[in-house]
């Protein structure tokens, strides 16, 4: 008895082969780095404007502003998802600090920045 196979389910199941390999081994491949625990003075800005200023800390792989957030981190430092469809980038600036645009529905709305204190 010979067993016929489709095409498509060939395809189908080439494609799944090669995106499982490149998840596992491409996931190992990235580098990720963390956003250092300590006390920063946080600073939102839009349009160039201060919208809001006040002392935060990362503690526990989370952002504590207002609420506590965890970050997730990205091979640049991390990014905050503040509520649905608010995320804020956190990109290590090199000196202890971060900066990164703020973003409402995938639009930049502003940025953020993180100085160490």
């Amino acid at each position: 008895m010979s067993v016929r196979v489709r095409p498509a389910i060939v395809r189908t199941a080439a494609i799944a082969a090669v995106l499982g390999a490149g998840t596992l081994f491409g996931a190992a491949g990235q580098a990720a780095a963390e956003v250092e625990p300590g006390t920063y003075t946080s600073t939102t800005l839009s349009s160039g404007v201060v919208l809001l200023q006040r002392e935060g800390r990362v503690e526990g792989g989370e952002l504590v502003l207002i609420g506590r957030y965890p970050i997730h981190s990205t091979p640049t430092g991390g990014y905050v998802d503040l509520f649905p469809g608010h995320r804020v980038e956190l990109i290590s600036d090199g000196h202890g600090g971060y900066t990164g645009p703020a973003y409402l529905g995938g639009v930049v709305i502003g940025s953020i920045a993180l100085t160490p204190r």
